[in-house]
């Protein structure tokens, strides 16, 4: 049998639909497994032992033109549409695979022939599984959580941290609503280095404006540019704990199963009920800095081999 999986973006939505691959080949070993994403997106999958090859569809008419042949030559019989945008529903339609499964949303019978119902799973991991429990029955899906399989890249600024315990920020998000208010993000910074804990803050390509501005209220370590994922993961790996909106650095950080504390408006289904992620929100509103400094506080004294 062989399966195409397709998420094209957003980062964080492809790592979090990576471990339908690992279902796939736990259940089925001898299932053939691709993957259809960005050409980012593949950055995030490379060396993933689950995924036997990974397709990238490129911008522009011409791209998807190529990938639909691509598709077509490759003989699919099933496709798995875990994004459902208008150019993965054209390419799953005209993939020739008898089995075109996705997600039931109205609008979406002409596209598929075996939609699914989904259900609350507390995760959005373990929700998505259940396009692939279409394929090989019920699964403990609770065994899934996303991974990364790329080697590591050393940066530069480890050097100036030396042996230094420092904390890991991404105060940043692609929807500015996710995106915790700067002050309390420099209200933490230097409360952190007041407890002799230093601050590394990294960030994506278009967020300079918004590192700028943290600068001049606090002061900690931050690279030149933006790095790339696999020195991001080096930089997580490596510190006390990292902290974050809900974006896709959270997400990485969850996969790398380092202690994780995210900083939302509510709790939601983005993030696994496992002992290495804290998330703290305040019932609809962001918490203000004292909230997160409190929760900040009992993680630093209930885990004293942080610091």
């Amino acid at each position: 049998m062989k399966v195409l999986i397709v998420q094209l973006r957003q980062l964080g939505d492809v790592l979090l639909s990576a471990p339908l691959a690992k279902a796939l080949k736990d259940s089925l070993p001898s299932v053939e497994v691709h993957f259809l994403t960005s050409p980012l997106g593949k950055e995030i999958l490379l060396g993933n032992p689950y995924i036997d090859e990974i397709l990238v569809l490129k911008d522009g008419i011409k791209g998807e033109l190529e990938i639909i042949f691509n598709v077509l030559k490759n003989r699919y019989d099933v496709v798995v549409d875990v994004q459902r945008t208008g150019r993965s529903k054209r390419i799953t339609f005209l993939s020739g695979a008898k089995r075109r499964i996705a997600f039931r949303k109205k609008g979406n019978e002409p596209f598929y022939n075996e939609l699914v119902n989904w259900e609350n799973r507390d995760y959005t991991v373990w929700e998505r599984l259940l396009l692939i429990e279409q394929i090989v029955g019920k699964i403990n899906y609770r065994d899934y959580l996303p991974e990364v399989y790329f080697e590591f890249e050393s940066v530069q600024l480890m050097e100036l941290l030396s042996d230094k315990p420092y904390v890991l920020f991404v105060p940043t998000a692609r929807k500015v609503e996710k995106i915790w208010p700067i002050e309390n993000v420099a209200a933490l910074i230097n409360w952190l280095r007041s407890k002799d804990i230093l601050s590394v803050v990294c960030y994506a390509p278009g967020e300079e404006k918004i590192i700028e501005k943290l600068k001049s209220e606090a002061e900690f370590y931050c690279p030149e540019k933006p790095l790339r994922f696999s020195q991001l993961s080096a930089l997580m790996k490596n510190s006390l704990f990292f902290l974050g909106n809900n974006s896709f650095a959270s997400h990485l950080s969850v996969a790398l199963k380092k202690k994780t504390v995210v900083i939302d408006k509510k709790k939601s289904g983005w993030f696994p009920p496992v002992d290495w992620v804290v998330e703290i929100h305040n019932n609809g509103n962001f918490p203000d800095f004292e909230q997160v400094k409190s929760e900040v506080e009992k993680l630093l004294k209930s885990n004293p081999n942080l610091v």
